[in-house]
Parts: C-alpha cells; structure tokens; sequence
C-alpha cells in the first residue's frame, strides 16, 4: 500500500459521530487495512457548515477557527473526512471565510494543504490496487450511484467514487437518471423547505428504482438519512449506504478468507 506506515486522521463529520458511527468505522477499517495508523483529533466539533448554510457567520467562523486549531495540533500526515459536505467546508468554505483574516486564512490554507475525501484518499493517495477488494467468489454488485451536491458540485468527484467501485469492488454501476439532481436534503433548507425536498427526494428514489438496483450508494450522510427515510416511509425497499461500508464488508470478507487459510495451514 502507498500508505503503509502513514498517519491518518479521521475528521468523523457531526453526522457520522452523532448518528452513523458504523461508517466512521467502515472508514478505519479500510485505512488500517491498507497499513495506515488511523488517529482521532482532540477537541473536534462541528466544521461550521450548518450555521454557515443558516447565515449565523460569526458562530460559522468560531467553529471554523476551533477545527483548525484541533486539526493543527494533530500529528498526522493526512486528514481525511468520509463527508463530502465537511471536506468542502474545510477546503473552500474557509478560505472564503476569513478571506479579511490574513492570519487565519494563512492557517486555513496550510491545513488545506492535508485534507481529503475519502474517495480522492483512496485513489489519488493510497492508490488502491484495481481488483483488489473484489468478491472473492466472484460475485459483482449491481448498484447506482448517487452524486451529492458537494461532492459532485465542489469537490468534484464523479471518477473516484465510480473507480472504487468498479475497478477496485469490481461492482456494476446502473447509472442514476438525472445523477446531477440534488436529492432534497440541502442539511437544514429540508426543514425549511419540506414539500420541495420531498418532491425532489421521491424523484430521486423514483430515479434509483427505475435502474432495476435495490442499493444506493453515495458519499454524504445527510443525502443518507434523507433517501433512506424516503425509502423506509415510502416502503420502497431501497437501501442506501455509504461508498466505505462497501469497501469496509470487502476488506472484511478478505480478512476472513486469510485468517480461514492461516487456521488451516
């Protein structure tokens, strides 16, 4: 692994912490698979995205200059985050924040220079081997990819995700219709705006069922918990999970086979 022996840390996103921690952990799980020491920052709250989204900037930048400072103080080589909202924040958000802040905008800048997706980590950074997590048996997923808004819109990632899964997973992609359609969530514009985010939740879901594919896969938790409470309120069966909980049920199912061949040799 290109990684082997890095220091990693993990910026978990409130959401992750709050409420999916089984994907902060399918992060670790892939990381330390592929040699890295995975450390958690000191201190780390919100990025500051949703009161920024909420036009509170002063609190938006309080927040902003606590992670910078937790990130600052934390020995790693790289930071990586499995939220794409976080990342855009951290990486664009904040140089626009304290754009009249020299002080701090040089900071911002630096930590910058460590912070990844997880996506972009793993295939820019780590450089994952093709075929390397594929099922050992064989088998290949039929899924449909859902781009988040941040992911797609200021990140940028289309590439990356569908590389891990097809070339890495060796998985089969149904593309989603209308891929470039945000799905309604748009974090606290949902509660604002419900009836909107609704109509645009359930053309999403609509979307995802017409591939023939019963599972969604994206890298940004609050499209998460809004199309998978669509679905479970909607009872269309669709499940919906995070791009790292299927690297992470791989690095698993490869872990099982040696340690099954290590037991019988």
């Amino acid at each position: 692994s290109q990684i082997a022996g890095a220091t990693v840390a993990l910026f978990p996103g409130c959401m992750t912490d709050s409420f999916y921690p089984e994907q902060g952990t399918s992060i670790v799980t892939v990381l330390e698979a592929l040699g890295a020491e995975v450390v958690h920052p000191e201190n780390i709250h919100c990025c500051g995205l949703v009161n920024q989204n909420s036009g509170d900037l002063d609190h938006a930048r309080a927040l902003g200059r606590q992670t910078i400072a937790s990130l600052e103080a934390t020995e790693a080589d790289w930071i990586v985050s499995g939220s794409a909202s976080c990342v855009a924040m951290i990486l664009q958000d904040y140089l626009h924040q304290f754009r009249d802040e020299p002080a701090w905008l040089e900071r911002a800048e630096r930590l910058a220079e460590r912070v990844m997706d997880f996506t972009s980590f793993l295939v820019r950074v780590a450089k994952v081997p093709e075929g390397a997590l594929a099922d050992i048996d064989g088998k290949r997923r039929e899924i449909t990819y859902h781009d988040s808004c941040q992911g797609l819109n200021a990140l940028g990632l289309s590439a990356e995700p569908r590389h891990l899964i097809e070339r890495v997973m060796g998985d089969t992609i149904a593309e989603l219709p209308e891929n470039t359609l945000c799905c309604g969530f748009g974090g606290t514009w949902s509660v604002e705006h419900p009836d909107v985010a609704k109509r645009l939740m359930d053309r999403k879901l609509t979307n995802a069922q017409s591939t023939g594919c019963r599972t969604v896969v994206t890298d940004n938790q609050g499209c998460i918990m809004h199309l998978r409470g669509g679905s479970d309120a909607g009872d269309r069966g669709m499940e919906v999970c995070h791009i790292a909980e299927l690297l992470a049920d791989r690095v698993r199912q490869h872990r099982d086979l040696d340690a099954a061949g290590r037991k019988r040799s």
